[in-house]
């Protein structure tokens, strides 16, 4: 028994050390929010979405509950204005290197324990849902962890994690609002 808690322990680490994550805080000067990071190779991310107040964006289900554990949901427009100075929303690139980085079942590595994950490199990812007017209003919660990611030459992403799968996945849907996570300049 101790020798497959050593292993387990010894594989913890590896992990950790690979991904090079390191855990610190971010201040926000707009609202004074304070905010985890994570350091996952050469990148800080936030270690949980933007919660920062603006015109298109929401709480699930418009309760501030779920503002507080989960952060807001944003318009593809909000999303690309959201970020506080010195930080932005990430690119598609951004992304593939975090998951080059964390490297196979990454979107298990960045969820978080509360979740399906191991939270192995601080990321705290949680099911915040989305929102979507058009075709179902508030959606997803306890499923799908929906990030908004900088648009490329194909229009507006956004990169998901939901339950049960072991990897990121890509798609475009510019009339949904999703979670942002800011990486910094």
């Amino acid at each position: 028994m101790a020798k497959n808690t050593l292993k387990t322990l010894a594989l913890a680490l590896a992990l950790f050390s690979l991904a090079g994550a390191k855990e610190s805080k971010f201040t926000d000067k707009r609202d004074g929010k304070v905010y985890a990071t994570t350091k996952i190779g050469k990148q800080v991310w936030m270690a949980e979405n933007l919660n920062y107040a603006t015109d298109s964006s929401w709480c699930y289900k418009d309760d501030p509950a779920n503002c507080k554990k989960y952060g807001r949901l944003y318009t593809w427009n909000s999303a690309m204005k959201a970020c506080p100075t010195g930080w932005h929303l990430p690119t598609s690139k951004e992304w593939d290197e975090l998951e080059k980085t964390i490297g196979e079942k990454a979107g298990t590595k960045l969820k978080s324990t509360d979740w399906d994950g191991t939270d192995a490199v601080g990321f705290v990812a949680l099911p915040a849902g989305y929102r979507n007017d058009k075709y179902v209003g508030f959606d997803g919660m306890g499923s799908c962890a929906c990030f908004w990611t900088a648009t490329d030459d194909y229009g507006a992403y956004n990169r998901n994690l939901v339950s049960g799968d072991t990897n990121l996945m890509s798609s475009g849907m510019e009339s949904s609002d999703y979670s942002v996570r800011c990486v910094k300049d």
